[in-house]
């Protein structure tokens, strides 16, 4: 899902937004700071570029921030 909203990005104009959520996608190493630097990087591709997006890009994103959350917080 990741790198197919990536790649959606790129292709509809938004390069720097799939710059900045691949340089965070590569931060997951399988421990919870890899997550949260994922996360952070769609925090900011969520505060900066979003509102551009296609509504299904936002869902996507959406979802992908979600699950970067249940990663980063769980108990």
């Amino acid at each position: 899902m990741v790198r197919g909203l990536i790649a959606k990005l790129e292709v509809g104009g938004h390069r720097t937004a799939a710059v900045e959520l691949r340089d965070g996608f590569s931060c997951l190493n399988g421990l919870t700071d890899g997550w949260a630097l994922f996360l952070e990087a769609i925090e900011k591709v969520c505060s900066t570029h979003a509102e551009a997006f296609a509504p299904d890009e936002r869902e996507a994103l959406d979802s992908i921030r979600a699950a970067a959350r249940t990663a980063v917080y769980r108990r």
